[in-house]
């Protein structure tokens, strides 16, 4: 997942590949987050990468990268289209309830290879490496098809190499434990020649050129493959790029294999129905099910008895009747497996005395040739099974008793196998409950803790609290402390370092906006991680409370917010798939949000703020890349004026007034946090370089109180919260503060008063 997975520790690096170059993604791992990844077959990403991931489409070619090893694994193939929060809860733990990687995409395994080391895929990724030990994960058409050769010149790490067998007269019975049917593989010619009809994507056009270990293992898993070959033949038909598995030709595994995988020599698939609808004792050549077990296996976990050879018969049935003893794990089959073993014996030996009563010196049913002249021992006993049988039965009789002892078997087999299926859907059943269980617990537990925060700020803060509040005072609303979304409202005391928790807003919210007019605070807009908002708050600071005010037209977040002549500007922002231009008007005395004149281009996580009556806004991110132009509006002119544009492209910054200047400070440019600080100057319309913050960052919140900027919390890293104050003054220059009330917090929004 990649740039930050449940795991990454890297900084936020986008390469914002276009989408028609976009040929692979790579994700990311740890050793505890894995085999998470592999069972959900889902992959993810934090929120910021959905910008590529939605452009992942059924059937690009995907790979996983683990952290710690820093292996590469491989081939998987995308599932479905990129999307926000296929699984909510996916790589959730107890310190958070909802994925912290919401950019998600379902995968499935295009091929099992062993993991690659870095010194091999390093050279096809050179490019991408941003550092030593960093690199991008969007791979362009060419390293994507490079890559997949790499992983060719592997042998695959789940293949079975099926040892080849007679086609005829030979009976597969397996005891080793595997419950699915393995659906019957497609004829390697006909493949071919309809290749150029099949969808390049499609994993199942390669199917023909071996058997996977987990073909077989899930319905579910097959029922994945066949909705992602329609997809993807339905993709081509409109017209979508070759795809970058076009060098994985079909007779790669053959080519690999082939002294075992030959399809006419290799057992594919049968069940009992098929041997009792008129398949021939001489004609046996495929996989049963197991009498035992009521299972189906393959031919390399199985034993091979023939039951033509006189020298191997009673030695392989008493294997039989061994296994039968030694997995044994339930007295309520036992009965029906010792009835089973007892018809295999009775079948074995009957098939002895024939061979040995015919005077053909050729079997009619077996491939065992007797040379003419060789006597034959007439008086030969099979004493293993304790039984006799007189030379006097008829053809007739013999197969008449075939086919009743394998209509008995096929019929107990099935009753086995329908038991066992309905064991594997209680399974399966208890299995959801306990995790839906689980899920609620972990709800009620995060309710509690809300209410037990709600309660205890009433206890604390009941009375007449905020008049004794300092004013002015910094309001910091909602954001994200490392551990959860907050709902919270604190009011923060530079002089006196002291945080005053006030009553929280009725829902977490972070990625929002905040203005202040007439002593009341306006919230709107954001998120809680998971969606957008397009609701709105509003904060009373003479009673303490919250109320709810009209929503915004649509959901966004991410926007920037101002008043102006008692009005609350909402200006741009986005919902993760589009960007707006848009502005929105909020008039309290009309009680409704009205639209204003829209910006000259869209802007994403842009810096708004108002001096003189003209509101500016500057960088930001258009959806394709970051900004660096600037415009402004004027409310007697009443649309939107381009201004010079910043030296630097930034986003997710602040824009803040200090005297009759504008300060856009930190952000993110596209590549990196930095930590530059440009200064706009209205009255020469020309911005020019100031002195850089101390630490790069970027989503932090940022006020300007007597004199001063203080730039509060944010991102260093997508990984690291900030948790230090930078406060900068004209005559001082910046100062990084320690204050101890304060704690981690990024996406949160402030406000003076």
């Amino acid at each position: 997942m990649q740039t930050h997975h449940p795991n990454s520790q890297s900084a936020i690096q986008i390469r914002n590949l276009p989408e028609k170059q976009l040929g692979a993604v790579i994700f990311g791992c740890k050793p505890e987050t894995i085999e998470e990844c592999l069972t959900k077959q889902l992959f993810g990403l934090p929120s910021i990468h959905y910008s590529y991931v939605k452009h992942v489409k059924p059937g690009m070619p995907l790979f996983l990268f683990n952290y710690i090893d820093r292996r590469l694994h491989g081939l998987f193939e995308a599932a479905s289209p990129g999307q926000m929060s296929i699984d909510p809860y996916a790589w959730s733990n107890e310190d958070s309830l909802k994925t912290p990687f919401p950019a998600q995409v379902r995968v499935c395994t295009k091929i099992k290879y062993p993991p690659m080391l870095e010194s091999r895929y390093k050279t096809v990724l050179s490019k991408n490496y941003y550092d030593r030990h960093l690199f991008y994960f969007e791979l362009d058409h060419a390293q994507a098809k490079a890559l997949i050769s790499l992983f060719k010149s592997l042998a695959p790490a789940n293949f079975n190499r099926v040892p080849a067998v007679s086609s005829k007269q030979s009976i597969v019975l397996s005891l080793s434990p595997s419950k699915r049917k393995t659906p019957a593989l497609p004829d390697p010619k006909k493949v071919k020649a309809k290749s150029k009809d099949i969808n390049p994507f499609s994993i199942l056009s390669n199917a023909s050129d071996g058997v996977l270990d987990n073909w077989a293992d899930s319905d579910v898993e097959n029922a994945s493959v066949r909705e992602n070959s329609r997809s993807d033949t339905d993709d081509k038909e409109s017209g979508e790029p070759v795809s970058d598995w076009e060098d994985l030709d079909d007779n790669v595994l053959q080519n690999q294999f082939s002294p075992h995988s030959n399809p006419d020599e290799v057992s594919q698939n049968s069940s009992y129905k098929t041997v009792c609808q008129g398949m021939e004792l001489a004609e046996w050549s495929h996989a049963v099910s197991d009498p035992v077990n009521g299972e189906r296996h393959n031919v390399e976990e199985g034993m091979l008895v023939n039951l033509h050879n006189e020298h191997t018969d009673a030695g392989s049935v008493g294997k039989i009747d061994s296994e039968v003893h030694n997995n044994s794990d339930s007295i309520e089959l036992q009965h029906e497996r010792q009835t089973i073993l007892k018809k295999l014996k009775e079948l074995s030996f009957i098939r002895q005395q024939a061979a040995l009563s015919s005077q053909d010196p050729v079997d009619p049913c077996s491939d065992q040739c007797v040379p003419e002249g060789k006597p034959v021992n007439a008086n030969f006993s099979c004493d293993t099974f304790g039984a006799t049988l007189e030379d006097t039965i008829s053809p007739e009789e013999r197969h008449r008793d075939y086919a009743e002892i394998i209509a008995d078997l096929a019929k107990r087999a099935e009753a086995l196998e329908k038991k066992q299926n309905m064991s594997d859907q209680d399974i399966l059943f208890l299995r959801e409950v306990v995790k839906d269980s689980g899920r609620k617990v972990q709800q009620l537990e995060y309710l509690v803790d809300e209410l037990q925060f709600k309660f205890d700020s009433s206890l604390s803060h009941l009375g007449s609290m905020c008049d004794n509040l300092t004013k002015p005072s910094i309001f910091l609303i909602g954001g994200y402390n490392s551990v959860t979304w907050l709902s919270s409202l604190d009011s923060f005391s530079p002089e006196k370092d002291i945080l005053v928790g006030l009553t929280p807003m009725s829902s977490a919210r972070s990625y929002a906006s905040a203005a202040a007019l007439d002593g009341h605070i306006f919230a709107f807009g954001g998120g809680d991680g998971m969606s957008w908002y397009n609701t709105v708050e509003c904060y009373s600071s003479r009673n303490n409370e919250w109320t709810e005010c009209p929503s915004l037209n649509r959901k966004k977040g991410s926007l920037a917010g101002t008043s102006l002549n008692s009005k609350i500007y909402a200006i741009g922002g986005g919902d993760g798939n589009e960007t707006y231009s848009e502005v929105e008007v909020f008039d309290p005395y009309l009680g409704k949000w009205i639209c204003g004149p829209s910006m000259l281009v869209s802007r994403f996580a842009l810096g708004a703020t108002e001096l003189n009556g003209t509101i500016y806004a500057a960088g930001g991110y258009d959806g394709s890349m970051y900004l660096q132009s600037a415009e402004r509006y004027d409310q007697r002119e009443g649309v939107w004026v381009r201004l010079p544009s910043m030296n630097t492209r930034r986003g997710c910054h602040t824009l803040t007034v200090l005297g009759e200047s504008l300060y856009a400070m930190g952000g993110y440019n596209g590549d990196k946090m930095v930590s530059c600080v440009e200064i706009y100057d209205p009255r020469l319309n020309a911005w020019r370089m100031g002195d850089p913050m101390s630490s790069p960052r970027g989503y932090a919140a940022a006020v300007s109180l007597d004199g001063s900027v203080y730039l509060i919390g944010g991102l260093q890293s997508n990984v690291q919260i900030l948790d230090t104050v930078e406060v900068y003054s004209v005559s001082s220059g910046w100062s990084a503060l320690g204050f101890s009330s304060l704690g981690k917090r990024t996406f949160a929004s402030a406000v003076v008063m």
